[in-house]
């Protein structure tokens, strides 16, 4: 467990949002976003299409967040508080931060993705700095890749998995550093 001094603030306000750790409030409009077919258009299967996986979704986080000390937030509008989605960084079973975000289409095309990685990567170096920062993407999402780059991030690799994607769309992953044979080998069989 991290020390409670080593924890960033409970609340991140940037700009033009806020964000603030997940709690079980949360739930109703994590699913709102996570069921919407527009918000999965890269992978459908990825879908919340019962209510039990946001549910399982926000209890990963909450988790996540107490054993590590930083976990993803409610990404709300600075201004009226308006949920807008989820993101920040998770710690991964590679022992790498995975930066992600789902934001509800009504908050697309506004710069928010830049500006939650940017949260994220900042928050990731104060609490673990040895940590590598990590992104995946799919090859069909150019505009997730290019947050991840604008983020401090770089392509470590793409290709193929086991896992059914569309014809032509590959994975890729992302890291601010080098990785271990060990963590490229898990974010590879796991992107």
């Amino acid at each position: 467990m991290v020390h409670q001094l080593l924890m960033p603030p409970q609340e991140i306000r940037t700009d033009r949002l806020l964000l603030t750790p997940l709690t079980p409030a949360d739930i109703d409009d994590v699913h709102g976003v996570f069921s919407d077919a527009r918000t999965w258009t890269h992978l459908p299967a990825g879908r919340h299409t019962v209510r039990a996986s946001s549910v399982d979704l926000v209890q990963r986080k909450i988790g996540g967040r107490a054993r590590h000390g930083l976990g993803s937030w409610a990404v709300r509008s600075a201004a009226d508080h308006a949920f807008l989605g989820v993101g920040g960084v998770d710690m991964t079973a590679a022992e790498v931060w995975n930066l992600g975000y789902r934001l509800a289409p009504s908050a697309w095309g506004n710069g928010y993705a830049t500006e939650i990685a940017h949260a994220a990567v900042h928050a990731a170096h104060d609490v673990a700095p040895e940590v590598p920062v990590t992104g995946r993407v799919l090859t069909n999402n150019p505009a997730s890749a290019a947050v991840l780059e604008r983020a401090g991030l770089s392509l470590v690799w793409q290709g193929a998995t086991s896992a059914a994607l569309p014809d032509g769309v590959e994975r890729q992953v992302w890291a601010d550093r080098a990785l271990t044979r060990t963590q490229r080998a898990w974010l590879v069989a796991n992107a």
